[in-house]
């Protein structure tokens, strides 16, 4: 009890040293932005290529940092609890602070943060090793069906890969694998090359570079339709399994954070993301620029919570 009135107090305290109109000279100095993920996978990409044009826009530095750690956790408590004053922000799509407060990891959810805005979409891709026997999505199925607890799918448990592979094998009526663990896009690409896994998830968006250098192949996309960057993958639902899932790459504030100061950063991403230079720097990354305000970003991540704690009832994964 103590604890919580110290904590209410604190931010009492910092809210009430914001001058009235707190934001009308944002930004003062550099904007750091938090991807909680290692470098390399599509939330990093995605915060670079857009933060580096917000910049340029808002006319201070954008620093991005990578705190890893926890299934997305150790950079979003970082946001969390810093400064609601605007020079601190979460880059983050709808996986760990939708699907850690409902399996009890954390005790604050992602509207505990102030939602901005979204920037672009990344289609999920399930993919193998370029000369692995699979070349569909049935051959898998099919394969672990008939070798139960020995195909070996990486993912990064309690993170959106996870949930995407229950997602799957719900509609595949259970699905036994050996789980090899893999935190972050980067990490089960290098499984699957390095054939310490056989199958595995990650967005496109770093998946990519590996099937144009061709280590690996992509079986499908977990989109609910083709892919508008590679519509020559077919979707899980054209290959009879009924899961769906895509990254919206969001940016959110620390809760408390002045409107004001929102209200300029979605200006400046919205802006950003009508530059054809940064559209085609993220196309080619795997991402397609899409502008969505603070209620349509919600949306989504409603959506997304809603299927996660479905799934961590059915699978008995809530405390």
């Amino acid at each position: 009890m103590k604890k919580n009135l110290f904590c209410i107090l604190v931010a009492a305290l910092m809210l009430w040293g914001l001058p009235a109109h707190a934001g009308d000279n944002w930004p003062e100095k550099s904007i750091q932005v938090i991807v909680p993920w290692a470098p390399g996978g599509g939330s990093d990409l995605s915060a670079r290529i857009v933060m580096d044009k917000v910049a340029n826009i808002l006319g201070q530095p954008v620093v991005i940092t990578n705190i890893s750690g926890a299934a997305g956790l150790n950079g979003a408590l970082r946001v969390n609890r810093a400064a609601p004053d605007g020079y601190t922000i979460l880059w983050e799509h709808p996986a760990n602070l939708a699907i850690a407060p409902v399996i009890g990891k954390a005790k604050y959810t992602w509207k505990d943060f102030e939602m901005a805005c979204s920037s672009g979409t990344s289609d999920i891709a399930i993919f193998v090793k370029k000369d692995a026997k699979w070349n569909s999505m049935k051959e898998v199925i099919d394969d672990i069906k008939a070798n139960p607890g020995k195909i070996k799918w990486s993912l990064g448990v309690n993170s959106a890969s996870h949930f995407t592979f229950l997602a799957i094998s719900e509609s595949m009526g259970g699905l036994k694998i050996m789980q090899i663990p893999g935190a972050g896009d980067k990490t089960r690409i290098i499984n699957v090359m390095g054939g310490v896994c056989d199958i595995t998830t990650a967005g496109y968006a770093a998946v990519a570079p590996y099937v144009e250098s061709g280590d690996v192949k992509i079986l499908a996309m977990a989109s609910p339709q083709r892919s508008a960057l590679a519509p020559q993958y077919p979707t899980l639902i054209e290959q009879g399994i009924n899961a769906e899932s895509v990254f919206l790459y969001s940016a959110e504030f620390p809760k408390g954070t002045p409107q004001a100061i929102i209200s300029k950063f979605q200006a400046a991403v919205q802006k950003a993301l009508q530059d054809p230079e940064v559209v085609e720097l993220l196309k080619k990354q795997g991402i397609v620029a899409q502008y969505k305000d603070s209620a349509a970003t919600n949306a989504v991540w409603e959506k997304e919570s809603a299927l996660y704690l479905r799934l961590a009832k059915a699978n008995k994964m809530i405390r």
